[in-house]
C-alpha cells in the first residue's frame, strides 16, 4: 500500500511539472555561468571562471528557483495540493527534493556539454582534462544535494521568495569567506567550494591557486562526507517536521 502511495506521489509530482517552464529555467540559469565567465574572463580562464559562477551562485540559485518554482505549483493546484496531505506529507517532500535533484542533474549535463563545446572550438579538451571537469561538476551536484533538503525544511516558516534571496546571499557572499577560514566545516554552504578547491587549486574567491599540484584527497574526503551528513540531517528533520 505504501508503493502505491509513493508511486501515485511521484506520477502527481509529474504531472504538475508538465505545466511548469522548467526547462526553460534549466537552461537560462544554467547557461548564465558560461556567458558570463565569457563575457568577464574571455577565452583563457574560461573554464575555472565558469565553473567558479556556477559553484559561487548559479548552482543554488537554480536550487533556490526550482524550490520556488514547485511552492508556486503547489498553491495553483488549490484543493489539489499534496503537500497538505498530513499522512503523505513526508513521501511527497521526498518526492520533490528527487525531481530536483533530477533537475540540478539534468543542468550539470547542461554545464559540462556547453564547456566541452566552448572548448573544441578553441583546442579541445584532453581526456584527463575532459575527467576532471566531469569530476568537478559531479562533486558540486553530490555535495549540494543537503540544500535541497534544507529550503523544503526553511518553507515550514519562513516565505518562499524571502529563502531564495536568503539562500543566494549566504553562498555567493558569506561562504567564500568562511570557507577560507578554519570554521569552514561548521558552515554547509562551504562544502561545494571546498571539493572544488580540492581538485583543481580554485579558491573560494575565484583565484586559481598558482602552486596546485595535486588533488588534496583529505580536504575532498572530509567535504564530501560532510556534505552527506548534512544532507542526511536536514532530510532527518524535514521528516519529523512531516509528520507534525
Amino acid at each position: 500500500m505504501r508503493e502505491q502511495n509513493l508511486t501515485a506521489i511521484f506520477s502527481s509530482e509529474r504531472l504538475k511539472l508538465k505545466k511548469t517552464k522548467r526547462y526553460s529555467l534549466l537552461f537560462s540559469v544554467t547557461l548564465a555561468a558560461p556567458v558570463l565567465a565569457y563575457l568577464i574572463g574571455g577565452v583563457l580562464i574560461f573554464i575555472p571562471f565558469t565553473l567558479y559562477w556556477w559553484e559561487a551562485l548559479f548552482l543554488f540559485l537554480l536550487d533556490s528557483l526550482l524550490f520556488l518554482s514547485d511552492v508556486k505549483r503547489e498553491k495553483s493546484a488549490g484543493n489539489f495540493q499534496n503537500i497538505t496531505s498530513t499522512a503523505v506529507k513526508k513521501q511527497v517532500y521526498f518526492a520533490k527534493v528527487a525531481f530536483n535533484f533530477r533537475a540540478l542533474f539534468g543542468a550539470s549535463s547542461i554545464l559540462f556539454g556547453t564547456i566541452y563545446l566552448v572548448a573544441l572550438l578553441y583546442g579541445g579538451l584532453s581526456q584527463v582534462e575532459s575527467l576532471q571537469l566531469i569530476a568537478v561538476i559531479l562533486a558540486l551536484l553530490v555535495t549540494s544535494l543537503w540544500n535541497i533538503f534544507f529550503i523544503y525544511y526553511l518553507s515550514n516558516w519562513l516565505n518562499a521568495s524571502l529563502i531564495v534571496v536568503i539562500n543566494s546571499l549566504l553562498c555567493l557572499f558569506i561562504a567564500p569567506l568562511v570557507a577560507q577560514t578554519k570554521l569552514w566545516s561548521l558552515f554547509p554552504y562551504t562544502y561545494h567550494y571546498k571539493v572544488v578547491e580540492a581538485l583543481i587549486g580554485l579558491k573560494p574567491n575565484g583565484v586559481q591557486s598558482p602552486d596546485f599540484l595535486n588533488v588534496d584527497w583529505k580536504m575532498l574526503g572530509s567535504s564530501v562526507i560532510l556534505a552527506l551528513l548534512s544532507a542526511v540531517l536536514f532530510s532527518w528533520l524535514l521528516g519529523r517536521r512531516s509528520n507534525v
